[in-house]
């Protein structure tokens, strides 16, 4: 079945919006954890029993990571939009290139896709809760799901186009059954011409 070549480019635009958003979100909120702050704790020698107390914060390990993960994102969706207008001649279906290429953006989805996975099911775990008061966690989660979504539909477009079930013009999500029937096409030809 012949997909159109717009669905790739399409799915690789919107992850691309998605991961824009989704790390605007996270500084945002990481932005929350950086410096120090004042907080009211309680202090038994004091004379009301409270006293403030400067606290150090960091940023916490899931929102660097969440962080790392969109600008990945973003260059990855980048490369891989721009990929079929820069090697289009190079990478015919059934060449070496493009089985390399199909190989490589099944890799670099798959990974993607793990990486969307652990940062919201990490968040919604921290949270356990709590993150129903904030839109901006709400946010942070919603855009990470669509993006583990949206790595799943790209992955699973690639591999049924290296098993030759949903095949596409462009390099990497053409079918590596054409390589075959290339090369059998060219023999024929040559028995042909030669007697």
């Amino acid at each position: 079945m012949l997909l159109p070549a717009f669905v790739p480019l399409a799915l690789l635009g919107t992850s691309f919006v998605f991961a824009v958003i989704e790390l605007g979100l996270g500084g945002h909120v990481a932005s929350f954890y950086t410096g120090s702050h004042k907080t009211l704790v309680y202090d038994p020698s004091s004379a009301w029993g409270y006293s403030y107390q400067t606290v150090n914060l960091t940023v916490p390990a899931i929102l660097a990571f969440l962080i790392f993960t969109a600008v990945w994102t973003m260059l990855v969706s980048l490369a891989a939009f721009l990929l079929p207008f820069f090697l289009r001649a190079k990478a015919a279906p059934g060449t070496r290139l493009n089985t390399i290429i199909t190989g490589a953006l099944c890799g670099v989805y798959f990974a993607t896709m793990v990486f969307w996975l652990a940062c919201f099911a990490d968040i919604a775990a921290e949270l356990d809760g709590l993150g129903a008061s904030s839109n901006y966690y709400n946010a942070v989660m919603a855009f990470a799901v669509l993006l583990w979504l949206l790595f799943v539909a790209l992955f699973v477009i690639v591999v049924l186009a290296m098993c030759g079930v949903l095949e596409s013009d462009g390099p990497g999500y053409a079918g590596m059954r054409k390589r075959e029937m290339a090369a059998t096409e060219g023999t024929q030809m040559q028995t042909v011409e030669v007697a």
